[in-house]
């Protein structure tokens, strides 16, 4: 099914073959996920051949529970003395492509995943062939989920919701960032979590005006904002979720400053309709942000969409015209700085339904306290 779109992609932008680098895409389309470190796993697509898949020496047990038949190895190290050469990745690539015909076609790649370096190689490889980035095509593959890949979406959501719930239990004056921390993810993992999209944030005081810092040994303290973000990975899908608390009374000008935070998002949630897009949705949260006079204090993005990966395309920006589709799940979020009151930073999960509905996935609510 998804290789079939794939192919279709290709028929639409006149491509006779696909090189494919980045991980998550390669996961997306084989079901193999590549282990960081140990070097890069590539596959390589045609219209009428059966796919092949290379990965390292150490990944080839690993790289079984693949679909694909036709597979390579190769070692990234070079072959100390007496012992059998292995060929290296290029030389890999180089000979399938040549068995498949491709050396003098167009191939596809990601532009935005490989290096310089590697786009460099790949030219010096193949002289008579042409390229096409297909970057944005393969994102807009990954944004609509099936019932399988929502399912897990869910879960991780529920997941990190476990450690939303344990962060608030134990945050108090005293506490480090870090022992925080070290809590939430000891909870993720006995709730289900196999790792996490990103590092665990807990950000505290002066920390929550850069928020996507990981936690630190600071001791928190009485009445100041604690930011608390947390990615979940369960089955390989993410979560993204972000709540503020308050340590003790707050004050006048901090409850402001969150109660914008909050408003901006259900204000957001409840204005969705079939057919919005990106840049409406950035707007909603923007203005509404604007109206209560906190504009010069938004940073971050206003959203995003979520799968393999906690943050994937389409990011909510003013110039992406991007439409919602039925089958995507994203992100609205609203981050707010402020010189003396500290930060807020603030997301909501929402899944626009086959039916053209929208849902909210959380369960724990935005105001928390």
């Amino acid at each position: 099914m998804r290789l079939s779109r794939v192919k279709r992609i290709m028929a639409r932008e006149e491509i006779d073959g696909v090189l494919l680098f980045n991980p998550y895409n390669i996961r997306y389309l084989t079901g193999f996920k590549p282990t960081e470190g140990l070097g890069p796993s590539v596959v390589i697509i045609t219209q009428e051949e059966a796919p092949w898949l290379i990965v390292p020496e150490l990944e080839f047990e690993l790289a079984k529970s693949s679909w694909i038949q036709n597979m390579r190895t190769y070692s990234s190290n070079p072959p100390s003395s007496g012992d059998i050469e292995t060929p290296d990745l290029k030389d890999c690539i180089q000979e399938i492509v040549e068995s498949l015909n491709l050396t003098s076609q167009v191939m596809g790649i990601e532009l935005d995943f490989i290096t310089v370096r590697w786009f460099e190689e790949l030219k010096l490889l193949f002289p008579d062939a042409g390229f096409k980035d297909i970057s944005s095509m393969l994102a807009e593959l990954r944004m609509v989920k099936d019932e399988a890949e929502l399912e897990r979406l869910k879960v991780a959501l529920q997941i990190a919701e476990c450690g939303i719930r344990t962060a608030i239990e134990v945050i108090q004056p005293g506490i480090t960032e870090i022992e925080v921390a070290a809590e939430v993810e000891y909870t993720l993992r006995k709730a289900g979590a196999t790792g996490t999209g990103y590092p665990t944030v807990i950000a505290s005081g002066p920390h929550t005006k850069s928020p996507y810092t990981q936690a630190s040994a600071r001791e928190i303290r009485d009445t100041e904002f604690v930011v608390i973000a947390i990615s979940a990975i369960y089955q390989e899908y993410c979560s993204d979720v972000a709540r503020t608390i308050i340590t003790g009374q707050p004050t006048k000008g901090q409850t402001h400053l969150f109660d914008c935070a909050r408003n901006s998002i259900e204000v957001a949630i409840e204005q969705l309709t079939p057919g919005i897009n990106c840049r409406e949705i950035a707007l909603l949260v923007y203005s509404n942000v604007e109206e209560q006079g906190y504009a010069a204090n938004l940073f971050g993005t206003l959203g995003h969409s979520i799968g393999l990966q906690p943050r994937e395309p389409p990011i909510f920006t003013f110039d992406n015209d991007s439409p919602i589709a039925p089958g995507q799940v994203f992100c609205i979020e609203t981050g707010l700085n402020h010189s003396t009151l500290g930060g807020v930073y603030l997301s909501a999960t929402v899944a626009h339904q086959k039916d053209g509905s929208f849902k909210l996935l959380n369960e724990v609510p935005l105001t928390t306290v």
